[in-house]
């Protein structure tokens, strides 16, 4: 079996280098690439606004934009006009956005860094300085220059990391009939290759007062519009150069007082210092040190229901793994990652175990091959219960074609000082396929694990995906295969691992997974329906004998208006085979499901006008669950953005309510009511400065948590954070009540960060 299909990803991968051929002899879609002259200056802007400068008034102002949304088929109704220029250290950018219904007032939630570009006006310059239709940068400021910085990862088909931190320099300007954004981006803040004469770049306008998203080279509707198969170029005048060496030092300082449990534990103090540094080796190639790092200011998990057997996945939010983090995070597939960050400074007993030094060295080497090499240690046994570990990471692209590359990764983890070596490697390799139309899409990769007593036969996992898209028809496949062998400790595979509750033990099982959706668009013409849609889905999972173990089909219709609102109907059918008792909501006293169990159900899911104040986002779930039983399920979110004050009527404070409450009837194994409530205030003091508070509570797992975050932005990159946290814990007395809530934990912290 598995010569079979190592021997069918080998075909897939050279049938990809067949097909890449023939697809660089097309252009793409209709559109002509534009050759745009950056001209080389020796005055000094000032990054004002204000567009005063003998610069731009002399300045060819360029604004042929074509428009992405509600259309795709015409230019754009609002005019915007664009200039850029570049000196010795900075890309500068310059906008002018005329205003339709200027009396409207513009679509900004808030003041806050890195926004939404679904609910916010703006103006966005992507630029891809590597040409390899993969990797970019993104910069864009909303009319009260909040500002917003990327990297655009995979090609940008599924849009832009705004986890991504840079300097760089905005602002903007609002009169009656325009407003204007000025930007200086410093070269030293992005990467690229030294002496490039061009880049490709495209400018994106959103314009919801007018319902309008425009961009300067048409992208098609069907696809994001931050796609870097959809762009023009810039031919440098002088080739950019920068200076070999270019380092950032972060020092920082922290504290965090906490109390664990109740109000009469002690009161703990742990003051920690410790140092970031940021070493170019070459204008695209980063050093990442990291010294004793503390994230004491990371933004807290948004809390999560599970019904399934398997674990969930939560984002990586810390630093020093996010630059360049997808190429080493999206190797394989969203359930068979070799790699994840997440992993790294956890114990086997789930406590947080600190990082005492990281290195990560990530970046481009010339315009076609992408490296990243990343070691971190982390604290020792004693003092955190659990022993030192040592992750290393090695990963390679290599461009093919216009927009495609292959990739190798090879991950290893071993716990150090212990008298019998304890590791677990795993090595990868794989094909991403992205035709130059951005239609064909696609990936197919092979991994295999090693550690001690693992038959060299043993351990692989395999995958394969294609997907077309075009303007009205979508087709897609997957298959997977991982074997029960297959061990990856720092990645993420959570389907081979089953917990059986009568040995209190996990099983490894393999599984196999066949995906295929067919999806039919329409474009009526329409002043109030944008698109209507169907498409037929299934996901099913097999064990090594291919028996399905679990099956779902559905039936999807959309409609989609034109003011952004949609709604969609499911109709879906479900089976699960319980090779494992397993209890859907697990509460004291109560019992196990086993066996087959089928049943069918109707999901309805809507969205109001994302363009206004008030904007509600609605789901209901209903139908049979296992056998004999029923679910409901209800969803909500709520996000009020409160209308600014004053003659400027500057947008502060964005407040978000969500509910999720499921009853679930059981029949002999019970019934069950689970809520998942959460409230978000997030207020903006200024561009710089932002007040955020949380409060979250499951009731699946009893748990309640309060966290309130305050960031002042003192210089560019510098912060000041002071965060308080408190969480409450409950638990069952009896299977049918809970006792009383209980503190489970506080803390106040405060960390000081400075951008040398």
């Amino acid at each position: 079996m598995i010569k079979k299909t190592i021997f069918f990803c080998f075909i897939f991968f050279i049938g990809g280098f067949k097909y890449g051929k023939a697809q660089n002899a097309l252009k793409t879609l209709i559109d002509v690439v534009q050759i745009n002259d950056i001209k080389s200056i020796e005055e000094k802007i000032k990054i004002d606004g204000d567009l005063s400068e003998r610069v731009w008034n002399s300045a060819r102002f360029s604004g042929n934009f074509t428009q992405h949304y509600p259309y795709d088929t015409s230019y754009s109704i609002t005019k915007t006009e664009y200039a850029l220029y570049s000196d010795d250290k900075f890309l500068y950018a310059a906008f002018r956005c005329y205003r339709r219904n200027a009396n409207e007032g513009f679509v900004v939630n808030n003041l806050k860094r890195d926004f939404s570009v679904l609910t916010n006006d703006a103006v966005i310059l992507t630029i891809s300085p590597f040409l390899d239709g993969q990797n970019g940068f993104s910069f864009g400021v909303t009319p009260h220059n909040a500002q917003r910085e990327g990297s655009v990862e995979n090609g940008g088909g599924y849009g832009v990391s705004t986890a991504w931190d840079q300097v760089w320099f905005s602002q903007t300007r609002i009169t009656d009939s325009v407003w204007y954004a000025e930007m200086a981006i410093p070269f030293s803040s992005i990467r690229f290759v030294r002496g490039s004469k061009h880049w490709t770049f495209n400018v994106s306008r959103i314009d919801y007062v007018n319902n309008e998203i425009s961009s300067l080279f048409r992208v098609p509707r069907n696809f994001n519009i931050s796609s870097l198969v959809f762009a023009d170029t810039l031919l440098w005048e002088k080739p950019i150069e920068k200076r070999l060496f270019n380092g950032v030092f972060i020092p920082y300082v922290s504290n965090l007082t906490s109390q664990p449990k109740g109000p009469n534990t002690p009161i703990t103090q742990l003051p920690r210092i410790g140092v970031d540094a940021k070493l170019g080796i070459t204008p695209s190639l980063n050093l990442d040190v990291t010294v004793n790092p503390d994230f004491a200011q990371v933004d807290v998990d948004v809390q999560q229901i599970n019904l399934t057997r398997y674990s969930l996945f939560f984002p990586e939010r810390r630093q020093f793994f996010i630059e360049n983090s997808d190429l080493f995070a999206n190797f394989g597939f969203r359930q068979i990652r070799p790699f994840f960050s997440r992993r790294v400074g956890l114990s086997d007993f789930g406590r947080n175990i600190p990082i005492t030094q990281g290195l990560r060295l990530s970046g481009k080497y010339g315009n076609n091959v992408r490296l990243g090499i990343m070691n971190v240690t982390t604290a020792d046994e004693e003092k955190y219960g659990g022993l030192v570990k040592n992750y290393s990471v090695f990963a390679m692209q290599r461009k093919i074609f216009k927009a495609s590359n292959v990739g190798l990764i090879v991950v290893h983890d071993e716990k150090l000082n212990l008298p019998k070596r304890d590791f677990n490697t795993v090595l990868g390799t794989e094909l991403n396929l992205l035709s130059p139309d951005n239609k064909w899409s696609g990936k197919a990769f092979v991994q295999k694990s090693h550690y001690p007593g693992l038959p060299l036969a043993k351990g692989y996992a395999h995958a394969s995906y294609l997907m077309y898209r075009s303007l009205d028809w979508m087709f897609m496949w997957n298959h997977e295969f991982v074997s029960r062998r297959y061990l990856a400790r720092t990645g993420f595979v959570p389907r081979i691992d089953n917990f059986d509750p009568s040995s209190g033990k996990v099983v490894k099982w393999d599984y196999w997974r066949l995906e295929p959706e067919l999806k039919r668009v329409f474009y009526p013409k329409s002043k109030t329906i944008n698109s209507v849609s169907a498409y037929v889905y299934n996901s099913s999972y097999y064990d090594s004998a291919f028996v399905p173990t679990e099956s779902n089909t559905t039936l999807v219709s959309e409609l989609k208006f034109q003011n952004t609102a949609y709604v969609y109907v499911t109709g879906y059918s479900f089976y699960s085979r319980l090779f494992l008792p397993f209890a859907p909501v697990s509460l004291p006293g109560r019992g196990y499901l086993t066996g087959e169990h089928q049943w069918q159900g109707v999901n309805i899911a809507f969205s109001t006008n994302t363009r206004k104040p008030l904007t509600v986002n609605g789901e209901v779930d209903f139908g049979g669950y296992y056998i004999q039983g029923n679910k409901q399920e209800y969803r909500t979110e709520l996000n009020y953005r409160v209308p600014g004050l004053g003659r400027k009527r500057i947008p502060r404070l964005l407040v978000t309510a969500s509910l999720r409450h499921i009853d679930i009837d059981l029949n002999d194994s019970g019934q069950y009511q689970i809520d998942l409530i959460g409230f978000k205030a997030d207020y903006s003091l200024s561009t710089v400065t932002y007040l955020i508070g949380y409060w979250q509570y499951n009731a699946q797992n009893g748990f309640m948590n309060m966290n309130l975050r305050f960031q002042w932005r003192y210089r560019p990159m510098s912060d000041f954070f002071l965060v308080y946290s408190q969480n409450w814990d409950q638990t069952y007395l009896t299977p049918q009540s809970r006792e009383a809530w209980s503190l489970g934990g506080r803390s106040l912290a405060f960390k000081a960060v400075y951008w040398f």
